[in-house]
């Protein structure tokens, strides 16, 4: 009965470390973090989904969205979102609402989060945001 129960935690315990789910509201901490470029998400996109991704853009924070953007595929962008209320409570992420609110809602940063498939046909893709840095005019 020991023995079992011990397996099903060991089990349990792997499967939540090392599915992409459990980065959704995890840190990036001991993950596999692919740095890319924003056009090169747009340009292939399938072949983010359910990665941990770093991009630098152009971030501007709408009314109900924001997105990230980059000058060399213009008229284009990937949805910011925030699906993790404890994410909100991250001082950098509280940091990066300051800041931006103070640049007029527009600015570049580094965003750090898990790429995924989102259902809307609108926003066929969102970012699921873990960490912001580098947040410039």
């Amino acid at each position: 009965m020991k023995t079992s129960v011990l397996n099903a935690l060991a089990a349990w315990s792997w499967l939540l470390f090392f599915s992409p789910v459990a980065f959704a509201g995890a840190g990036t901490h001991g993950t596999e973090i692919n740095t890319t470029e924003v056009c090169s998400v747009l340009k292939s996109p399938q072949a983010f989904v359910n990665q941990v991704i770093r991009i630098r853009g152009f971030v501007i924070l709408g009314e109900d969205h924001m997105n990230i953007s980059d000058r060399a595929c213009p008229g284009r962008g990937i949805e910011l979102v925030i699906k993790s209320e404890a994410t909100l409570d991250h001082k950098d992420i509280h940091r990066f609402y300051v800041q931006m609110n103070h640049q007029g809602r527009k600015g570049f940063a580094t965003i750090t989060g898990l790429f995924q498939a989102d259902p809307d046909p609108l926003t066929p893709y969102v970012l699921n945001i873990e960490q912001v840095k580098d947040v410039t005019p």
